[in-house]
């Protein structure tokens, strides 16, 4: 408990003690790091898992987003990007990047991908993912011991515990940049206790500024519980009210301090997020109560739908005893059983979960605070252990709730085979090993033997092993189950990719699309620049644009794809194009026109239609030119769910076919059926691209036969059906080109553009007119540019034969502001402190 003299300590005071218990601290911590690398890594070999065997672990996200996220931070770091950690160059056909930055890459452990070759991302996110779990642990562990002085080799099985809790193999273990909150929590638990003993104030706002850095969005969550942690330590202590406020108000200037210190990142990520495509919030319904214990167990599974609590049967046992345990005073024992209940509940009820989740509920795993009931349980069992080792009474108490726990949950579908054997088996060498220890420690004669403890701890260290090993393997297989594991390691198909798009790489001349075959984020997996990128940060208005010129997408419309399109070629500059036949690349060339081009007056904007949306027509927009031929159709719709379209277009023209919110397959006259991208919930997670259909033939008849399979979708809408007259595309583009830039550069957030003199009307940029651009011509005033349907403008005169163009993160100086004013304050708290500590030292 907290006594007012130690919550007097100073910096200088008790500095032979704090080096006596970080050194008491350090093997528990290191034992812990090491048994759970070894757990997670066994896990891997028995499921033969990357990078132990052949099946892949990308499960969800991690191969479709992080992984890709990781490869292009790691051309960054070696020179090799197209953009900075401002802005990307490749993806989206150019969209800022610190906001992706600071959401998915923004621990510093994320530097050690730079470490390994290119070729193997995959394992650089399996050694950084490990090393998370390992360091998890390692805090759990040392700051057990900082909260109270207790036997250290329970508090590294209760670091285990935590470091390989249900929510980091359940819930963490494949979104990398979540398992930065399963360390942040021991860490924020840390920062309360200095805060008690009025120690580290400046160490306590980089403590919070690197987690809040790291990833904001569990950092947020570990900050609600490290509050909760300091009013149980402050509720249970003997510490007059004023000590307490004065704590309260040290730990909130702490973190106040700290998040200022990384606005420069959490602006432009807030900024950014208001501004990017929504997602529908998830609708929250708490699990059946047997539901919810069952994840108190071992070997169950359940991610997304219920909160994974697993810590591990002797943690689970060990906090279990804290209401029997006449050790423990009884004021700390009814507020740490309060708070643990009361946390429990909260994830239960609609609006403390809309809390955990910064009052976005979402879409997918609704449990994502999980992590924070775990740690809470880990503590608890350590202020049952640290007073003095629970005796019979306690064990056994806590073997009657943890029976019960186990007849509550009997039957639920989350618990699979061998539970009930692993729960009594673990319990059961638990139990006999504390009893075993606390009889022997009743004899003075057997106070002074070691080898017992010793025993028990190796005993009990290999319940834990095997226990976690188990459950982790169960979990990964039955997740395997229900989410989708499709993306692969990198392997040689993939390294033939990357180097034939190498090859034809002309950047900034032209772009290179690589399409989205493999994934959404292609373009900084394997290179190129293109129309691909998954990420919850996508810019709305670049949906939006995209999904007008015919582009489809999934995700919710957070993952654009790739458009085949000859017209969308040349509005965005794609030169050479990358597609996969039989998993083999073939390459096709194009003449296009530069990135910058130069019109002598922008058209109107063209009237948006939600029921027939016209997108041929923003197309010719943007090219500048009349490509189409759109004709009228009569439909046909059958009983067997088929739709057949017949219309009338000029021969040798090619047939197009935009239907965005629907799924299914589409042919012309008897030809090759196309697949409709859009088959998952069709018009809400995802939207079909347009699709070409084959040449038109002499008889100018264009039939169309669309199969919607088990799902009729009705009569395809006005503007479905567009026919691309060839020579009228040549035509265009050889006048784009006639008048477009003679040169581009591109750094890495800004682009200059060289054009003919005396050039007149609009500079036409093929980039996406986003928040941050500023332009100027001929070396005149920043203005920020027009938006000419999604894409940059800015007016010319007749001087001007040069735009540039410049992208800052909106929110960028903002940060540094903010910023540039907390770390003077953190520098003002660090000086004040060293004078008052030279005066005491003086007097």
């Amino acid at each position: 408990m907290v006594s007012e003299d130690s919550a007097e300590d100073s910096a200088e005071g008790g500095a032979d003690e704090g080096a006596v218990r970080r050194r008491s601290a350090l093997l528990p911590a290191a034992v812990a790091a090491v048994v759970v690398a070894a757990v997670f890594a066994a896990s891997g070999i028995i499921r033969g898992t990357f990078p132990f065997g052949s099946l892949s672990r990308s499960t969800n996200d991690l191969g479709t987003q992080y992984i890709p996220f990781f490869a292009h931070l790691w051309d960054v770091l070696h020179g090799q990007g197209q953009g900075d950690l401002l802005f990307n160059w490749q993806s989206a056909f150019g969209v800022g990047f610190l906001a992706d930055v600071g959401v998915d890459l923004g621990s510093p452990l994320s530097l050690l991908v730079g470490l390994f070759p290119r070729d193997q991302i995959d394992l650089a996110v399996y050694v950084i993912t490990t090393l998370k779990l390992s360091l998890a642990a390692a805090a759990m562990a040392a700051v057990l011991l900082k909260m109270r002085p207790g036997p250290r080799w329970v508090a590294a099985i209760l670091g285990v515990s935590y470091g390989v809790c249900g929510w980091a193999l359940d819930d963490g273990s494949y979104v990398p940049m979540w398992l930065d909150g399963l360390i942040a929590l021991p860490m924020f638990f840390l920062v309360a206790e200095w805060s008690l003993r009025r120690t580290n104030r400046v160490l306590s706002v980089l403590v919070v500024g690197l987690f809040w850095l790291s990833n904001f969005y569990t950092a947020y969550m570990a900050t609600i519980a490290g509050g909760i942690y300091l009013l149980a330590r402050l509720l249970s202590s003997d510490l007059s009210w004023s000590l307490r406020l004065r704590s309260v108000v040290r730990h909130g200037v702490s973190f106040v301090l700290g998040m200022a210190l990384v606005a420069p990142i959490l602006l432009p990520i807030i900024t950014t997020n208001r501004a990017a495509t929504p997602s529908p919030s998830g609708i929250f319904h708490a699990s059946a109560m047997d539901l919810f214990l069952s994840r108190l167990l071992p070997l169950s599974e359940g991610v997304g739908r219920t909160a994974s609590l697993y810590v591990g049967t002797i943690a689970l046992l060990l906090a279990l005893t804290m209401p029997f345990n006449k050790f423990v005073p009884w004021r700390a024992k009814a507020v740490w059983v309060i708070t643990t209940v009361l946390v429990a509940l909260s994830f239960r009820w609609a609006p403390t979960q809309e809390v955990w989740h910064a009052f976005d509920t979402p879409n997918g795993s609704q449990y994502r605070e999980a992590f924070v009931l775990c740690g809470i349980l880990v503590a608890v069992a350590w202020v049952s252990v640290a007073h003095k080792l629970p005796g019979p009474i306690a064990l056994l108490g806590g073997g009657a709730l943890l029976a019960l726990i186990a007849v509550l949950s009997d039957g639920s579908p989350l618990l699979t085979e061998h539970w009930m054997e692993m729960l009594i088996a673990s319990g059961a060498v638990t139990l006999v090993a504390f009893g075993t220890i606390w009889t022997l420690r009743r004899f003075p004669r057997t106070r002074r033997v070691k080898w017992p403890v010793f025993a028990a701890f190796a005993v009990l260290l290999v319940v834990v092993a095997v226990e976690t090993t188990w459950t982790a393997v169960i979990t990964d297989e039955r997740r395997s189950k229900v989410l989708s594991t499709s993306a692969v390691p990198w392997n040689d198909q993939q390294t033939k990719r990357y180097d034939e798009l190498r090859a034809v790489d002309g950047w900034p001349a032209y772009r290179t699309e690589p399409g989205t075959s493999v994934t959404p984020n292609d373009p900084i997996l394997l290179g190129g620049q293109g129309a691909g990128l998954y990420s919850s940060l996508l810019p709305h208005s670049v949906n939006e644009m995209m999904t007008a010129l015919g582009f489809g997408w999934s995700g919710y419309g957070r993952a654009a794809r790739t458009l085949d399109n000859p017209v969308t070629d040349a509005i965005f500059s794609v030169g050479a194009r990358m597609r996969l036949v039989d998993g083999n690349p073939e390459i096709t060339r194009a003449t296009v026109p530069p990135l910058v081009t130069v019109r002598r007056r922008l058209d109107a904007a063209v009237p948006v239609d939600i029921n027939a949306p016209n997108a041929y027509a923003a197309q010719e927009r943007l090219l500048g030119s009349k490509v189409y031929e759109i004709p009228e159709y009569k439909g046909t719709r059958f009983a067997t769910g088929d739709v057949k379209l017949v219309g009338a277009c000029k021969p040798g023209s090619t047939a197009y076919l935009f239907m965005p919110r629907v799924g299914g397959r589409a042919r012309l006259t008897d030809g090759e059926w196309h697949d409709l991208s859009s088959t998952r919930r069709p018009g809400i997670n995802t939207s079909s691209a347009m699709i070409g259909l084959g040449t038109v033939p002499a008889t100018g008849v264009v039939l169309v036969e669309v199969n919607f399979g088990e799902a009729p979708q009705g009569i395809p809408p006005r503007n479905a059906i567009g026919c691309l007259d060839q020579t009228a595309l040549r035509s265009a583009v050889k006048k784009l080109r006639a008048t477009g830039a003679t040169d581009v550069e591109a750094s890495g957030h800004s682009l200059h553009a060289t054009l003919p003199a005396g050039s007149k009307g609009w500079a036409v940029v093929g980039v996406p007119k986003i928040d941050g651009w500023t332009c100027k011509v001929a070396g005149g005033k920043s203005r920020t540019p027009r938006d000419f349907g999604g894409l940059i403008a800015m007016p010319l005169t007749g001087t001007a034969d040069r735009v540039d163009c410049t992208f800052v993160p909106p929110g960028l100086r903002r940060g540094l502001a903010v910023g540039a004013a907390a770390a003077v304050a953190t520098l003002g708290i660090a000086l004040f402190g060293a004078v008052r500590r030279r005066r005491r030292s003086t007097s």
